[in-house]
């Protein structure tokens, strides 16, 4: 939408953010106007010793060096929307088997938020960590294990919300999409965030009490029967989507037989 007039980005007053922690189940919120990455600074703070109270929103106004899975980077604009989550997973009653989830529990989060907002809006999920408008990446998440400090996980979340793709680089402009792109109009970016904490409490919730999370999942996964090629390390799989399962793995069919991912990048799908 080349047309579409230039949102304002009012930045998410410090009173909206400290507001988060009575409205969801956020602990302690700490706010930068700019930092390298949310993702980088919650890893330092784990490191360092100090004590904190979890969960913890680490949340920037913008990012220097934001950080996506291997070598890739995030590409955030005014209006977007970057912040982390770091949580101990003992505290919520996540079994250490279960952290392969988080990042695809994180995504049914921001999908569940997206159609809050856009009711209508083709979402999907893209495992292990991405989620999907229209076709296009609208959201990133990383999730981190800090070394030295198996109980906590840091859950980074990217979001395109008031920023346009318009004027972003050509492959970006392709490829990517904010809510703002999709309406034509800008969101309250505090209440996007606000709602999307308490879509990712319930989502833990019911991981923590054992209750079956992917049941839906065929209707929101971008990759079920569609041909994936997963690069793990120096290996390379491909094979028809049969969806996930239970543990969170993506499944494969392959010439070798269905095939359980649990790690890797897509590489390609068609």
């Amino acid at each position: 939408m080349n047309d579409l007039p230039r949102p304002s980005h009012p930045a998410i007053m410090a009173e909206s953010l400290s507001s988060l922690v009575k409205d969801t189940f956020l602990r302690d919120v700490r706010h930068f106007d700019e930092t390298d990455s949310t993702n980088t600074q919650s890893l330092r703070l784990i490191a360092s010793g100090t004590a904190i109270e979890t969960p913890l929103l680490i949340y920037a106004e913008a990012q220097t060096a934001g950080r996506g899975r291997g070598a890739n980077q995030w590409w955030s604009q005014a209006g977007s929307l970057t912040c982390s989550i770091i949580v101990d997973i003992h505290e919520l009653g996540i079994a250490p088997q279960q952290q392969p989830q988080l990042s695809l529990l994180t995504g049914l989060a921001l999908l569940q938020t997206g159609q809050s907002l856009i009711p209508r809006g083709e979402f999907a999920v893209k495992w292990p960590n991405d989620v999907y408008l229209s076709g296009k990446k609208l959201a990133g998440i990383l999730t981190e294990i800090p070394p030295g400090s198996p109980r906590h996980a840091v859950i980074g979340v990217g979001i395109n919300i008031n920023n346009s793709f318009a004027q972003a680089p050509g492959e970006l402009r392709k490829s990517s999409i904010s809510l703002a792109d999709h309406s034509g109009q800008s969101a309250d970016r505090g209440e996007v965030l606000k709602t999307f904490l308490q879509r990712l409490d319930e989502q833990f919730r019911k991981l923590a009490q054992g209750e079956s999370v992917f049941d839906n999942w065929p209707a929101h996964c971008l990759l079920t029967g569609k041909t994936v090629t997963i690069q793990a390390g120096p290996n390379s799989i491909t094979g028809l989507c049969r969806g996930i399962d239970e543990s969170g793995a993506l499944l494969l069919q392959t010439k070798r037989g269905l095939q359980r991912m649990l790690g890797g990048v897509v590489a390609n799908w068609r």
